[in-house]
């Protein structure tokens, strides 16, 4: 099990567990390994010597003891099949699936990709930080149902996430506490094995488990269901290649190998751990009652073998013929990966997959692909879509992630055009060799100073007369800043500062709203560097207008910004939702937004409003007190209708005359306008 899993620890529960299941008593075996030292039970924090591993185990709890094998041991073992013999399928087998064994590969693919592009934050306990877990988790390429998928994956961002950290295709930098992509040559060492590799790394993945637990489950009362893969696959490979075992059969077969082998727990005690999965929601039935049990089996075996295991390339499925029961067998990796097969035969191939498309859009069939091609793809074209069909996007970033990783465009070119049915639309190349010719240099710096100017013509002001000493020392940044590296260099005595900011605090509010409700002001001494792109993205800057007699001789210019149904419809299009503008306003400004702008939130709906217009009468009265008393008294507030202001009432028209009866009966008179 060591050997399989190509891991060095074990807990001491999963252990015995799994050897339970293939008919070994885990104790004896256990107790003898440790007192030869080829295993070694984990010391108490106090490093004493554990005289009585009998006594030290029942001290407990079993299920946080950890068991570690001697460096030497799995590459030293022989793997081999359990003492038993499976029940094979009697009849004929009929509609007979196998994956390609590809989705890991093309999901691990495009994890690498995201990572590359923009690496995982974790805190330091190792869970990742919530928005970058949502962002993995959102993603509809490494989220997005398998298509040809017999069972459904539990949190399957999760999955890929933790397989490629296992095979190495993601790692943690050992300079932060952030999760990287490996380089590019990941793939050209690693792709012709990489099927084996998942497959093993998935045997022994304790990150992930099929049962996708209930929110308020506790993670140490989980399913152990994970450690019974290398061990139902070993009980698989019992059969001959040419036989098929029945899942119920199967679940059967290890039920009388151990009793307790689908138990929802890894607790000690059988009926708390049943309790305990029964409460968590887990696949025992909620009556727990024992005639349960078999179906409770077979959905777990569905699980493992027709979900994950089936999606690996591990195990085939068929349905037998005159029952209909779902049976299963190993394929040739399932085999080759637990030592007891050759190396699987390839795939049958065919050269020509890709159709390249004039919007840089790229289609490709799954029947071309092999793990090498998914690695020559994935290093300069961006998965989209993985399912029956495969899409993938040319862009500038993935042309630069390409040459970033030693590809040039004449191999990027070539690949494309060995395996497109058709010759490349004119586009493509122009597009690879216009983007790499615009490849930006990127420059480092450990600190730097930036100084901000009011406008363009001042910064060039400024930079004409600095460069007189030291044309190397003041370098232009976009439109209104020079960057220096050394604040030492910075002619103090030729500028006036008006404001500094620290980027550690909090954003200032440096943002006003003008009288009409639509026009925000910038305060120049407020401002930071990412106010100007904020701005942009919801509101359309107006011409400059000077306010004399501050700053330079020109003028202080008074920056201001015109918020416009077109600049919100265009914001909506960046994907900022109306929340996000209403946050960002309360930040900027200190108040929420003007009752304008909400006016401008409605005309960008997708939703009609409508609005209703009608003539009214509209009663005056000289004080707020009379307009209260006639509405109030009962006399008269059955003629009138809704309150317009403190001193004005409508009045419906076909009442008008009964109100000035009334009125006239209580001395008032109304008078027209």
């Amino acid at each position: 099990l060591f050997a399989l899993t190509e891991t060095s620890v074990w807990p001491l529960a999963g252990l015995s567990h799994a050897l339970a299941t293939l008919g070994v008593e885990p104790r004896s075996a256990i107790f003898v390994l440790l007192e030869l030292g080829l295993l070694a039970l984990d010391t108490t924090p106090d490093l004493r010597t554990i005289d009585d591993f009998p006594a030290r185990i029942d001290q407990g709890p079993m299920h946080l003891l950890q068991l570690r094998a001697h460096p030497a041991v799995p590459q030293a073992v022989r793997v081999s099949r359990p003492d038993g013999k499976l029940t094979p399928a009697a009849n004929d087998v009929g509609q007979i699936r196998e994956s390609d064994g590809l989705e890991p590969i093309l999901r691990l693919a495009a994890i690498w990709q995201r990572v590359g592009i923009e690496p995982l934050r974790q805190t330091g306990q190792g869970a990742l930080y919530k928005r970058d877990l949502e962002r993995i988790e959102e993603d509809p390429v490494l989220s997005g149902a398998i298509s040809d998928a017999l069972e459904p994956l539990a949190a399957m961002s999760l999955l890929w996430l933790s397989l490629a950290r296992r095979v190495g295709l993601i790692h943690p930098d050992a300079a932060s506490e952030r999760l990287e992509a490996a380089a590019p040559a990941f793939w050209i060492d690693n792709a012709v094995h990489l099927p084996q590799m998942i497959a093993t790394n998935w045997m022994g993945l304790r990150e992930w488990q099929e049962w996708e637990n209930s929110p308020d489950e506790n993670p140490e009362v989980r399913l152990p269901l994970m450690f019974l893969r290398p061990a139902v696959l070993l009980w698989l490979a019992c059969l001959q290649d040419d036989e098929w075992v029945a899942l119920d059969d199967l679940a059967q077969q290890l039920r009388t190998m151990n009793p307790e082998w689908d138990r929802p727990s890894l607790r000690s005690d059988p009926e708390a751990a049943a309790g305990a999965g029964r409460r968590g929601g887990g696949p025992r039935a909620r009556n727990g009652s024992q005639s349960a049990r078999p179906a409770r089996g077979e959905r777990l075996l569905r699980l493992l073998l027709l979900g994950s295991g089936y999606a690996m390339g591990l195990v085939r499925t068929g349905e037998e013929q005159r029952t209909g029961r779902t049976v299963v067998q190993l394929t040739p990796l399932g085999r080759y990966v637990l030592a007891m097969g050759p190396p699987p035969p390839p795939h049958p191939r065919f050269e020509h997959f890709l159709f390249v498309q004039p919007n840089f859009e790229i289609i490709a069939y799954r029947q071309g692909l092999s793990p090498q091609l998914v690695g020559q793809l994935s290093r300069f074209a961006w998965w989209t879509k993985i399912g029956a069909a495969l899409e993938l996007r040319l862009s500038q970033e993935s042309i630069v992630l390409g040459l970033e990783g030693g590809q040039t465009p004449e191999q990027m070119l070539e690949i494309l055009t060995r395996h497109s049915q058709r010759p490349l639309p004119t586009l493509v190349p122009d597009a690879i060799g216009r983007w790499t010719s615009r490849r930006e240099r990127i420059i480092f710096y450990a600190a730097a100073t930036l100084i901000e100017f009011a406008s363009l013509a001042e910064r060039d002001q400024a930079l004409a007369a600095w460069q007189e000493d030291d044309f190397k020392t003041f370098v232009p940044v976009a439109d209104r800043f020079l960057l220096v590296e050394s604040p030492q260099q910075i002619p103090t005595d030729r500028i006036s500062t008006r404001g500094s900011r620290d980027y550690r605090h909090l954003p200032e509010k440096c943002v006003s709203i003008k009288p009409d409700g639509v026009t925000l002001e910038l305060d120049p001494t407020r401002s930071d560097l990412l106010i100007d792109a904020e701005l942009s993205r919801i509101a359309d800057e107006l011409p400059t207008a000077r306010n004399p007699s501050r700053g330079m001789a020109s003028g202080t210019p008074s920056r201001r910004y015109s918020v416009s149904a077109g600049s919100l419809a265009r914001a909506i299009a960046l994907g900022i939702s109306p929340g996000q503008i209403v946050e960002w306003f309360l930040r900027r400004t200190g108040a929420p937004p003007s009752p304008a702008i909400r006016l401008l939130f409605k005309s960008t709906s997708s939703t009609p409003i409508a609005l209703k217009a009608r003539r009214m009468l509209v009663l005056f009265t000289p004080t707020a007190e009379l307009a209260d008393g006639l509405l109030q008294h009962p006399a008269t507030r059955d003629f009138l209708g809704d309150r317009l202001g403190p001193m004005a009432v409508a009045v419906p028209e076909d009442l008008l005359e009964k109100l000035q009866g009334v009125l006239k009966e209580l001395g008032l008179e109304v008078v027209p306008s």
